[in-house]
């Protein structure tokens, strides 16, 4: 039989480790819409579920307006999930497949993902988006759980992190996963690359509309360059915020 001692640092360890995470409800304005979020870190409390959806009415005003039955919305830096769960909840007969490179943030994506209930709805892919298919590496910013601007292939970052990098036209051939009739994509930087990689994505008809953030300056001209080469308009997005020069480009198919 297990000693009093030791049943009694069984339980002083359990009550330690093994305490429920905090969760913070986020309603979406103008829906009856409300998320819920594991938290740990103050970008989880602050940034993801705090700012997400009034930080960026107008990604919000999209998947309200564009999201149907049917739809597969690929969420390319999903983050917590803070869009992926919204896709989920506002069309239950939606698919959405939400690409996250970064460990720890992808954990708690997944946790995002079952504490909603949209696991049936929401398919997490732990790999990066770039220009080629390959082994590569993260240079991640910052080591906590929703952070933000860590970089596929490029140098820098306090750590690096190994990853599967993807050209996007790859994956519905390697993985199997379905062609995007919606596609978001917020991955700090590295947008051209992205996009050049997601060429034949947008090439198929079945793509309708994509939601890029882009750089004004930077990356601007180049993504809109080949969304416009592959028969697409941007179309206007007046509910966008800049922040800092950057903003979401909403294209359409001409």
């Amino acid at each position: 039989m297990p000693s009093l001692k030791g049943f009694l640092k069984r339980k002083w360890l359990e009550s330690r480790l093994e305490q429920p995470p905090l969760v913070k409800e986020a309603p979406v304005p103008d829906t009856n819409v409300t998320v819920s979020f594991v938290v740990h870190t103050w970008y989880e409390y602050n940034n993801r579920a705090g700012a997400s959806y009034t930080g960026e009415p107008d990604m919000v005003d999209w998947l309200k307006r564009e999201i149907k039955a049917g739809d597969v919305f690929w969420d390319v830096g999903a983050n917590v999930g803070a869009y992926s769960l919204l896709a989920a909840k506002l069309c239950p007969e939606a698919k959405i497949y939400a690409f996250e490179p970064f460990i720890p943030t992808f954990a708690h994506l997944w946790d995002n993902i079952a504490l909603n209930g949209v696991s049936q709805q929401v398919f997490p892919v732990n790999a990066g988006l770039l220009d080629r298919t390959a082994p590569d590496e993260l240079a991640v910013s910052d080591l906590r759980a929703g952070s933000s601007h860590h970089s596929v292939g490029e140098s820098g970052g306090k750590i690096r992190q190994g990853i599967l990098s993807f050209r996007g036209g790859d994956i519905p051939r390697l993985l199997g996963l379905p062609q995007p009739t919606l596609l978001k994509l917020d991955i700090d930087g590295l947008e051209v690359r992205a996009v050049e990689g997601l060429r034949d994505v947008i090439a198929n008809p079945t793509l309708r509309q994509a939601m890029i953030e882009i750089e004004k300056g930077k990356t601007e001209e180049g993504v809109q360059k080949i969304f416009e080469a592959e028969g697409f308009r941007r179309l206007e997005n007046p509910l966008t915020q800049a922040h800092g020069g950057v903003f979401n480009a909403l294209f359409g198919r001409e």
